[in-house]
């Protein structure tokens, strides 16, 4: 039997590798399933050299891309600590909604 011109084998690509926008550099989608399996547990999820603002608001309203189609699901919290180096440590919990916060 003969192929079609537009036709041939071909294994699809991993998923997500050709997403397009900007990327998520601090709130992953390999950190989000590790804060997902643990709710209320702190994870420090990255450093800074200067206090974020515009992520961490980005993360806490879920806006960012990755994580919006959990909002109705619960929360995440992010705190924000410079350490002994004078670098901020970035702390991020995940808060589902049948859990009330401590």
């Amino acid at each position: 039997m003969m192929m079609p011109n537009d036709m041939r084998p071909a294994t699809p690509p991993e998923r997500y590798v050709n997403r397009k926008g900007k990327q998520p550099t601090l709130l992953t989608d390999d950190k989000v399933r590790i804060l997902l399996s643990s709710p209320q547990v702190w994870y420090i999820i990255g450093t800074a050299n200067k206090w974020i603002s515009g992520i961490k608001a980005n993360i806490e309203s879920m806006t960012q891309k990755n994580i919006a189609h959990l909002s109705d699901k619960g929360s995440f919290v992010i705190e924000q600590r410079k350490n002994k180096d004078g670098v901020v440590d970035i702390y991020c919990r995940w808060l589902p909604n049948n859990m009330e916060e401590e």
